[in-house]
């Protein structure tokens, strides 16, 4: 038990007095700002480890901005221009991390956001009452009898004439 107490001693001084073994097991990342441009320093447990920086909103599906970090030893970096006023997350992915997470971390450029397209005017300044007015019903024609009604009744009487005309003549065979 003694053995086991003095161990566990040791590895906890071991984390105290040496951080880079604390902080081995996941990348860190921060960012600094500097009027539009954003630079995203990170570290990965490799050296000269492959590493991708990006940014974007949060809950967005693709970033606004990507690519590989710079690698100097252990840190990595990258920087992005030209980024409009507002509130961003930085993340990175290091190549050697077998689990796939990545560090995030939000970040503001400063400055007026870029202002909200105003509502447009409604299309219709008076909004209707009632029920739609679209006209074309049987009780807009006014010529009484529609030519469809003639013309149908036409068909009916050539077609029992017709009808007559041959029954009579398949009698008289």
């Amino acid at each position: 038990m003694r053995k086991i107490i003095v161990a566990a001693g040791v590895a906890a001084g071991a984390v105290l007095f040496f951080p880079a073994v604390a902080s081995a097991g996941s990348p860190g990342l921060s960012v600094s700002v500097s009027g539009t441009t954003a630079t995203l320093h990170g570290t990965c447990v490799g050296n000269n480890v492959v590493a991708e920086g990006n940014y974007g909103i949060r809950n967005g599906h693709e970033p606004y901005g990507a690519g590989v970090m710079k690698a100097d030893g252990h840190r990595q970096t990258i920087t992005f221009e030209n980024i409009k006023p507002g509130k961003y997350i930085a993340f990175m992915f290091c190549h050697d991390q077998k689990d796939g997470n990545s560090t995030v971390v939000d970040f503001i450029i400063p400055g007026k956001p870029a202002p909200r397209p105003a509502t447009a005017a409604p299309q219709v300044a008076k909004k209707p009452q009632g029920a739609p007015q679209t006209g074309g019903g049987p009780g807009d024609d006014e010529g009484g009898i529609g030519p469809l009604v003639v013309g149908g009744s036409a068909a009916g009487v050539a077609a029992v004439a017709g009808a007559g005309f041959w029954l009579r003549r398949r009698r008289r065979v």
